[in-house]
């Protein structure tokens, strides 16, 4: 199979996955499809990100060719966490008139076929691509490759700074580490105790910065994280971690887990412990399963990221920074880049309970997606 054949290949199964891209009504701005009412806590939240599309939008309408400015996202992984971003990337794709794929690695973890996909996205003469960093460092020389044959990149979910891209688009992980520490003192309550973190890689910089904004926040208090345990962006792995976490830490009063997936593993191990309510659980995102969990109170408290947004703000990035130019681009983003450099959109977390959930739900529904 040809790498071509194969990423299209991936692209249909994102595209089997993420129903609800198919089924949108036609495409207006985001504003115009929600149905939440103003007092929506979760649609507030995520203003300021339909304001910086619309800021874009409005800069890049009438100029450049569309047709002639393909464009690439290269996630991590397959998980459905990613559906939602798909479904952003194509809505902000059909609204602009651009092409985009988005695709990942068949095998989770897997760098060097991250690297390959960017490799052929840069052969094929893609104009702009975003990727979702499994590994900064081997991943900086193809990345160098096409900033000196005059592509653009932008990153989502995990940064690479190092690498040269322009900007990153999504979660400020430390602070959602800190936000994590935080939904762990609310969950534990003044008892506090013993927690194990699990992640699919602590070689991915947003899952070391979540690990050290947990870590920071809890020092010195009554939390303490044992071990974080890494399943190699393996779900079964991660339900064999949580099961033997369970039995060598038999006082353990909390797991977090930090990747998408993990929240369910974890809730798969502490039905089979019969352990539910026991030891609590703080998950990362919302995928169906760790929804599920989250209406039983399986799963305490989740810190939701927002995919969707990743996916549609890189489009109208990438398409924007092809098309009037990197500066022209970072000034009309200057409102809304925070970070040390000025060079991060933080696309911010939603702190979901099961009392939130119905609410956070009609947002979801409200945007076209189920879950993220």
């Amino acid at each position: 199979m040809t790498l071509r054949h194969e990423l299209t290949v991936v692209a249909i199964f994102l595209a089997s996955c993420a129903i609800q891209a198919t089924a949108l009504a036609p495409i207006k701005r985001i504003k115009a499809q929600t149905e939440t009412p103003a007092d929506n806590l979760f649609a507030m939240a995520s203003a300021q990100l339909n304001e910086t599309a619309s800021a874009l939008g409005d800069v890049v309408k009438g100029k450049g060719d569309p047709t002639h400015t393909p464009l690439g996202i290269v996630a991590n992984d397959l998980a459905p966490f990613w559906t939602a971003g798909q479904i952003g990337s194509l809505r902000a794709a059909k609204e602009l008139g651009a092409e985009v794929i988005f695709t990942a690695p068949i095998k989770p973890g897997d760098a060097a076929a991250q690297s390959n996909i960017i490799g052929n996205f840069i052969k094929e003469g893609y104009k702009g691509i975003a990727f979702s960093a499994i590994d900064p460092d081997s991943i900086q020389p193809i990345i160098q490759q096409g900033i000196a044959q005059n592509v653009h990149f932008t990153t989502l979910d995990s940064d690479a700074p190092q690498t040269g891209r322009l900007i990153y688009i999504g979660t400020n992980n430390y602070n959602a580490g800190v936000a994590a520490a935080r939904a762990l003192f609310q969950v534990l309550g003044n008892g506090g105790g013993k927690v194990v973190g699990l992640v699919g890689a602590l070689t991915a910089q947003n899952a070391s910065d979540r690990v050290r904004g947990i870590r920071d926040t809890i020092k010195g208090t009554n939390v303490s994280l044992e071990t974080v345990m890494v399943d190699d962006l393996d779900p079964l792995k991660a339900e064999n971690d949580a099961a033997q976490a369970l039995v060598q830490y038999p006082d353990l009063a909390a797991f977090v887990a930090l990747y998408s997936y993990d929240g369910a593993a974890v809730g798969n191990a502490l039905r089979l412990a019969n352990k539910i309510g026991v030891v609590k659980v703080v998950a990362f995102d919302l995928e169906p399963e760790t929804i599920s969990f989250l209406k039983d109170g399986t799963i305490s408290a989740a810190v939701g990221q927002r995919p969707y947004f990743m996916g549609y703000l890189s489009v109208y990035t990438l398409y924007a920074i092809s098309t009037i130019g990197p500066e022209s681009t970072l000034k009309v983003l200057d409102p809304y880049l925070t970070g040390d450099n000025k060079d991060v959109i933080d696309t911010g977390v939603d702190i979901v309970t099961p009392q939130t959930l119905p609410e956070y739900s009609n947002y979801l529904n409200s945007i076209g997606i189920k879950s993220q």
